[in-house]
């Protein structure tokens, strides 16, 4: 490979939305539980799925896509790429994704935009820049991030939403296991009697044999989380996740300690300084970066490394599109400590459309793609079909 630079031209950034109400024949049609899937949106509900597409261009004509977190506002992120990335890339090697992240990262550190929206716009161009060297190389990204360890991810189904019923809680279960999971996830975070009775029908609809996993989205406290904690190891269930606030970091070692379960945190968390102090305070067992939020994949190898230092698992955060799902993948597919991967079922247009060629499930398990670059095909008329005006 030449050593000459690739410059990058422009970038590119396309805020993508799609409503629930567009979903249903009438927004009153759209049922709660699609709303508000989990605690965390008790407060600001979900009104539909949302991405940032981005795409790079270098000065031979070769184009990365990547993609950022969209929740709450794909707008904001776009913006942000536009407006405050782009400016300082231009020029800039397309090849040199750490110098490139280490750019912008410490470019604005002084200034406290080290999380939230500008990290997330940061991991949107680092997926891009890492598809673009992979057709650059004309490989795919996990053979350039030393893999594959693996060709096909374990992963299990995510959510089993907040339902009121827990029958209708057990129906959507049974549904993921009819489909070929062999594991899912459960939103809990009503109290140890709501709880309970849903976790309850789950275990009775599914059998014992279907891992149960559990995400709380930080509705308790130490002392309702302990009690949690009991109903899950008496039906068998050890993956806990964000049972606390997630930098409630003593309360999480805590808690880790009292019940003996698999404490999860992680999603909200955006890098391996994040990360450095839930490993040193003994909160955390499994990790679940988000590659679209996380600082892109040059980031989440780094946490990924760090957590094995510690013999702590990975486990990927799985909301997003097709873009940030193939991205995930080629992370899974070239990290040794991988867990499982989370494999979002909440219906997702953007997700399941704008790709000609989405990975494959099958018994439980995701195919890596094998294309250059994150190896997918994007449907340029799903694109502009999705796209919405930013501010």
């Amino acid at each position: 490979m030449s050593s000459t630079p690739l410059r990058i031209a422009k970038i590119e950034a396309v805020a993508l939305s799609a409503c629930f109400d567009d979903l249903y024949d009438s927004p009153d049609e759209v049922p709660d539980w699609l709303r508000y899937p989990a605690s965390s949106h008790l407060v600001l509900p979900r009104r539909g799925q949302y991405a940032t597409l981005v795409k790079v261009h270098a000065e031979d004509g070769t184009v990365g896509i990547g993609e950022c977190y969209g929740l709450p506002s794909p707008q904001v992120t776009a913006t942000v790429v536009a407006s405050v990335l782009e400016p300082l890339l231009v020029g800039e090697d397309a090849l040199a994704t750490t110098a490139v992240w280490e750019r912008l990262y410490q470019g604005q550190a002084a200034g406290g935009h080290n999380r939230g929206f500008y990290l997330e716009a940061m991991a949107g161009i680092d997926l891009a820049l890492w598809d673009l060297r992979g057709k650059h190389a004309g490989v795919p990204v996990h053979r350039l991030l030393g893999g594959p360890v693996r060709d096909r991810i374990d992963c299990y189904a995510s959510p089993v939403a907040l339902h009121a019923d827990p029958d209708a809680s057990a129906r959507q279960a049974l549904g993921y296991v009819e489909q070929g999971f062999r594991a899912l996830k459960v939103k809990i975070g009503r109290g140890v009697r709501v709880d309970r009775a849903h976790l309850s029908a789950v275990r009775t609809a599914v059998g014992d044999d279907i891992e149960i996993l559990t995400d709380v989205n930080c509705a308790y406290d130490l002392d309702e989380a302990t009690r949690v904690g009991a109903v899950l190891a008496d039906l068998g269930i050890s993956w806990f996740e964000e049972p606390l606030q997630v930098d409630d970091l003593a309360n999480l070692a805590e808690l880790r300690r009292r019940t003996g379960l698999t404490i999860v945190n992680g999603e909200t968390h955006f890098t391996r300084f994040d990360l450095r102090d839930s490993l040193l305070h003994g909160a955390i067992d499994v990790f679940m970066p988000n590659v679209s939020r996380s600082g892109g994949i040059t980031e989440a190898t780094r946490l990924a490394a760090l957590a094995s230092a510690f013999h702590v698992d990975i486990a990927p955060h799985g909301v997003g599109s097709g873009i940030s799902l193939c991205a995930a993948l080629h992370l899974c597919a070239a990290t040794p400590n991988l867990r499982t991967y989370e494999y979002n079922r909440l219906p997702n247009p953007i997700r399941e459309r704008i790709l000609r060629n989405p990975p494959e499930f099958r018994d439980g398990a995701l195919t890596v793609p094998q294309g250059p670059g994150l190896g997918f095909v994007l449907d340029e008329d799903a694109v502009d079909r999705y796209t919405v005006a930013v501010f």
